[in-house]
């Protein structure tokens, strides 16, 4: 391979990178695909994916975000209903993007350093998830809990007043 038959990554601005994950349940098993986002000179937005080697424009960073996962989807769709998967390990199995590759580790090894790479990220959100929804789940099984006690102290004191109608509260809270 030349240098000519790589995509230089040399004169860019990134501004961010990524993974793409689809669903597990998604109809074909797709391995995790990076992108990374360059600010152009112009003032736009062009995001990449590495895999690939699809790009996108946009004013907006998370325009051209999202317009990458589309194309991707579209892509991947396309291709699954003609060559298949035999046509990604092809396109994987080139140089085309090794600069890009090789920005994308030293940009994630240097957020990693801080704890800011994408793995940290995705397990906080993932963390941040769970713990939001323990935190309902607990408060959930709390005001359940609270209500079975409440019925259970209504009962007891419905008895309690069928015994004696005349019974007072200082003497239902010492029989307690």
């Amino acid at each position: 391979m030349t240098e000519i038959e790589r995509v230089p990554a040399n004169d860019k601005n990134f501004v961010g990178i990524g993974k793409i994950v689809f669903d597990k349940d998604a109809e074909w098993n797709i391995p995790h695909l990076h992108f990374m986002v360059d600010k152009t000179n112009a003032g736009n937005y062009e995001a990449t994916l590495l895999e690939f080697g699809l790009i996108s424009w946009a004013e907006k960073r998370d325009e051209a975000i999202k317009s990458l996962i589309i194309q991707t989807h579209s892509y991947i769709f396309n291709i699954m209903e003609k060559t298949g998967f035999d046509e990604f390990i092809k396109e994987v199995d080139s140089y085309l993007m090794d600069d890009y590759w090789r920005q994308y580790r030293k940009i994630e090894f240097t957020l990693a350093k801080d704890g800011r790479d994408l793995s940290h990220e995705i397990d906080r959100h993932i963390v941040q998830a769970i713990k939001e929804m323990l935190s309902e789940e607990t408060k959930n099984i709390l005001l359940e809990i609270a209500k079975h006690n409440a019925e259970k102290l209504k009962s007891e004191v419905d008895r309690l007043y069928k015994l004696n109608p005349h019974i007072t509260y200082n003497e239902i809270k010492a029989a307690a």
